[in-house]
């Protein structure tokens, strides 16, 4: 195994740890002890001994070259509480029935791709009518944009879109809130499991948040069942159920395998990762337009030399817009929305950076550390997206570039990254075709740090956004 700091008796190194959890930066302070334990390193964790990797050439060995090897998940009682026993994608430990349902989903979400740009387009024109409304006056601009992700989100998966005040709304953003702390490894109920029979409040609330969220979802799910029409796919939800049944078809073994409760967690999968992941990239695209105004300005000087402000730029218009396009990738390293990997687990003996793993072990990989390396990127610190543009001053898509992982890699890449690049490119245009955003006169800059809970989010901050 890797070294790393000495771990005491029964408590392992949670003394050093809990700390750097408690300042909502633990990405920060692994990456500071990557320069003295080396850029593979050991957390001894009550329960779990973790394997903490910081360098991108090592995590692109771990997860493509040996894809299979780092591929699993270990066990954690409230994700599995809240999973119906691990029955979703992100959460799900790495078997034949886990490869067989991220098939179906991946054929799924193929099917739903071509409806996506006409729901995003449909939001970000609600979006830019909110922000009209306020003439220019300074805005806290979260709960906008959390009410125009959840519509997106809501579209893709059964059609649907709400109104800010609506109780259904409200209801859905109230669970996922209280849904995401309670997936930390330190919390209560992920020390002690036995905790989860005990009137305490992380207790309620969990069972709180898995009854509401699942008669939500279970009856999302039981509508489309009833009113699903062969060759008419109407969102992710139909595209689920036709992507089943045309894999029962190819397979009759298949059938039993995937059950209703695995179509329905992979809807809660896009109400919660995909909710916070793309919410919390374009509050950050938002603070670094605020830093870096003439990166703004040259966005804007590209839309309006290839689009005009007349026609929404698509999704079509992608390859017209390489400064737009790197904008977008520069923001996805600068924020490190998924600062740390969800942890994976080796599922058998295998080595990684040439110390032996032995099976079972939990694996880390911190991309910020990633992002934030001196030695792969120039002044990383800056906000610059021509790092992501050739000399002729074409896009360079990802896996151009090794440092560069937003999405993760291999096995458990992000299942949503396509939806999710085609989502932010058609808010990030839409929005810098319509508006400027400004710092509020007299107010210090937003801060550049944020915070780290399940996502490395923005600290609260207020702009103006000014119509052009």
């Amino acid at each position: 195994m890797p070294p790393g700091p000495r771990p005491l008796p029964i408590l392992g190194n949670l003394l050093q740890v809990a700390p750097w959890m408690l300042k909502k930066q633990l990405q920060v302070e692994l990456t500071r002890a990557s320069k003295q334990y080396g850029s593979v390193f050991t957390l001894d964790i009550p329960g779990q001994r973790t394997i903490i990797v910081n360098s991108a050439p090592i995590t692109r060995q771990a997860l493509q070259a040996n894809k299979d090897d780092f591929a699993g998940r270990p066990y954690q009682f409230t994700l599995d509480y809240l999973t119906r026993g691990s029955k979703d994608i992100g959460i799900g430990d790495f078997s034949p029935t886990w490869v067989l349902q991220r098939k179906i989903v991946h054929s799924a979400f193929r099917m739903y791709n071509p409806i996506l740009g006409g729901k995003v387009k449909k939001e970000v024109e609600e979006l830019s009518k909110r922000f009209r409304s306020y003439k220019g006056i300074p805005i806290d601009p979260t709960k906008d944009v959390f009410l125009a992700t959840m519509n997106v989100i809501c579209a893709m998966v059964f059609g649907g879109r709400y109104e800010i005040d609506d109780p259904e709304f409200l209801m859905i953003v109230e669970y996922n809130q209280k849904m995401f702390p309670l997936f930390l490894p330190l919390s209560p109920l992920n020390i002690c499991p036995l905790l989860i029979n005990v009137p305490i409040k992380d207790s309620r609330t969990i069972r709180w948040v898995r009854k509401t969220r699942d008669a939500f979802l279970d009856r999302k799910f039981l509508e489309h069942q009833e009113t699903y029409q062969e060759g008419t796919i109407r969102d992710l939800t139909d595209a689920l159920i036709k992507a089943l049944q045309d894999a029962v078809k190819e397979d009759s073994k298949i059938h039993g395998q995937i059950t209703q409760d695995h179509v329905v967690m992979t809807m809660a999968d896009a109400f919660s990762v995909g909710f916070e992941t793309t919410t919390h990239t374009i509050l950050w695209f938002i603070v670094f337009m605020i830093h870096n105004p003439h990166v703004q300005a040259r966005c804007q000087s590209e839309l309006d030399d290839v689009i005009g402000r007349d026609v929404t730029p698509g999704w079509d218009d992608k390859d017209r817009l390489p400064y737009i396009e790197a904008t977008i990738a520069e923001t996805l390293r600068a924020s490190s929305v998924a600062a740390l990997s969800v942890p994976h687990k080796a599922i058998k003996d295998t080595t990684l950076a040439d110390y032996k793993v032995p099976k079972g072990t939990s694996v880390l990989f911190n991309f910020w550390a990633m992002h934030y390396d001196d030695k792969e990127w120039k002044s990383p610190e800056v906000f610059d997206p021509t790092r992501f543009l050739d000399s002729d001053g074409q896009f360079i898509h990802a896996g151009g570039i090794m440092s560069f992982l937003p999405f993760g890699a291999g096995r458990r890449v992000c299942l949503g990254e396509a939806l999710a690049k085609h989502e932010l490119f058609i808010a990030v245009a839409g929005l810098l075709q319509k508006f400027s955003f400004k710092n509020p006169p007299g107010e210090p800059l937003p801060e550049l740090l944020g915070e780290l809970g399940i996502v490395h989010t923005t600290k609260p901050y207020k702009v103006c956004v000014v119509e052009r």
